[in-house]
C-alpha cells in the first residue's frame, strides 16, 4: 500500500512564491504506487496550482487561527483520507491544533529565507516550536541545515537536507520567442533580459535597473512578478531614463512563456534560500548572469550554480542587505552580459552545460525518490538511516 500524504499549503496563488512551485512540483513527480498525495490549502479557493494538479486538492476556507468552523472542517477533511503523514510546507500552527490527538505523523518543509540576526523574539520561539511538535524537519541545503542546528530549532537526528528540483520535462515543449513575447506585450526585436522574482528588497531588483542603464538600447528588461516596489521601480526607471525599455507584466501563470521570452536571466537576491528560479532558466536553455551573494544555491557540496554553467560577480559585501551595490561590479555584470549580447555562440557550451547539471541533479524525479525515502524514515520504516 502507498504511503498516504497531506501537502499543507498556504493558499493556491502564485503570490505564495517559490514554495508553491516546490509543492506542485513535488507532488506530481511523486511515483503513486509508493505515495498517494492530497494537497490541502489553508487558505482561500482554487488557483492556477488545483487547475494542473495530477492529485486530489482540498480546501480548509479558513478565514484566520480563530475561525472555529475552519478546525472542524480541517478535521474532518483530512479525516476523510486519513493520511499517516503530514507534511507542512507553511507553519500552519493552528491546523496542529485542530488536529491534535489524531495519530499522524508531522513533517516540517523550511523553505525560508531566514535571517536570525533580523528575527524578534516571537519569531524566534516558533521557530523552535515547530522543531518540537514535528517528527522530523526538512531543510533546502546542507547550509541551512547547519543554521537550524546552530540555533537550536532542531535536533540533528530529526533535520534532514533534501534540495529543490523543477519539472525538466516541462521545458521541452516551450512556447516560440514571437509567441511569448506577444502574450507578455515585449517587443519582437531586441534582446530581453530576464528577472523572476517577488518585487522586494531582498530580489535586488533595483540594481537590475542600474545594470540595464550601462546596456545599450537593444536591451530591455522584464520583471516578471509583483510586490511592494513595483510603483518605486517604475520611478526608478524612469529617472534612470529606462522606462520605455523595462516591463512589468504581473504575475506569469506559465513562466514557460516568461523564460521562452528571454535572451538572458538575471539574478540578483541579496538572500535566497535555493535559487528555484535559477534551475528554472537553466532547464529552459536561458544562460544565467548574476550577483553572488548569501544563498544556498552555492553550496559547497552540492552546488546548483558553478563556474562553468553560469556568469556570477561576487557581490563586494555579501550579508550587507541594505547598502548599495559598488558601480564597478554592476559594470562587471553588464560587460558580461553585453559579451553574451554580441556573441552569444561562445557561451552554448555553457548553456548546454547549464541544461545536463540541473536534469541530472535537480530534477524532479530526483528530489521525488529521495522525499519518499523520508517518508519511510519519518514512519519508522527500514532505511539506510541510522534511525
Amino acid at each position: 500500500m502507498p504511503i498516504r500524504v497531506a501537502l499543507i499549503v498556504y493558499r493556491d496563488s502564485l503570490h505564495v512564491g517559490g514554495s508553491l512551485r516546490v509543492v506542485e512540483i513535488l507532488a506530481n513527480a511523486l511515483n503513486p504506487a509508493r505515495v498517494e498525495v492530497h494537497l490541502v490549502f489553508t487558505y482561500g479557493e482554487a488557483g492556477p496550482i488545483a487547475s494542473r494538479a495530477k492529485v486530489p486538492c482540498h480546501f480548509l476556507q479558513s478565514r484566520g487561527p480563530l475561525d472555529v468552523r475552519s478546525w472542524v472542517r480541517a478535521r474532518r477533511t483530512i479525516g476523510e483520507f486519513n493520511p499517516q503523514i503530514l507534511h507542512f510546507h507553511c507553519p500552519a500552527f493552528w491546523v496542529h491544533a485542530a488536529l491534535a490527538g489524531k495519530p499522524y505523523k508531522k513533517l516540517a518543509h523550511l523553505h525560508g529565507p531566514f535571517m536570525p540576526a533580523t528575527m524578534g523574539p516571537i519569531d524566534r520561539f516558533l521557530a523552535t516550536l515547530t522543531g518540537r511538535i514535528v517528527d522530523a524537519e526538512v531543510c533546502l541545503s546542507r547550509e541551512m541545515r547547519d543554521m537550524v542546528l546552530n540555533q537550536g530549532w532542531g535536533t540533528p537526528d530529526r533535520t534532514l537536507t533534501l534540495y529543490n528540483a523543477v519539472d525538466c520535462k516541462s521545458y521541452e515543449n516551450m512556447p516560440s520567442k514571437h509567441q511569448a513575447r506577444m502574450a507578455l506585450g515585449l517587443p519582437q526585436d531586441g534582446l530581453v533580459l530576464g528577472v523572476v522574482c517577488r518585487l522586494a528588497w531582498y530580489k535586488g531588483c533595483r540594481d537590475a535597473l542600474r545594470i540595464l542603464a550601462r546596456l545599450d538600447d537593444r536591451w530591455h528588461v522584464v520583471f516578471c512578478g509583483d510586490g511592494p516596489m513595483r510603483e518605486y521601480l517604475e520611478d526608478v526607471a524612469r529617472q534612470e531614463g529606462v522606462a520605455h525599455r523595462t516591463h512589468f507584466p504581473g504575475m506569469v501563470d506559465d513562466m514557460r512563456l516568461g523564460y521562452a521570452a528571454m535572451d538572458a536571466f538575471l539574478f540578483l537576491s541579496k538572500l535566497e534560500p535555493f535559487g528555484l528560479v535559477i534551475a528554472e532558466a537553466m532547464a529552459a536553455r536561458v544562460p544565467v548572469f548574476g550577483l553572488a551573494a548569501d544563498g544556498d544555491y552555492r553550496d559547497e557540496l552540492y552546488p546548483l550554480v558553478t563556474p562553468t554553467n553560469s556568469v556570477f560577480v561576487k557581490r563586494t559585501t555579501p550579508g550587507d542587505y541594505s547598502s548599495p551595490e559598488p558601480a564597478p561590479v554592476l559594470g562587471e555584470i553588464a560587460r558580461r552580459v553585453s559579451d553574451y549580447g554580441n556573441n552569444p555562440r561562445a557561451y552554448e557550451g555553457m548553456i548546454e552545460h547549464a541544461h545536463r547539471w540541473v536534469a541530472e541533479r535537480f530534477d524532479g524525479s530526483v528530489q521525488s525518490e529521495s522525499m519518499t525515502e523520508i517518508y519511510e524514515l519519518v514512519l519508522g520504516r527500514p532505511t539506510d538511516s541510522p534511525r
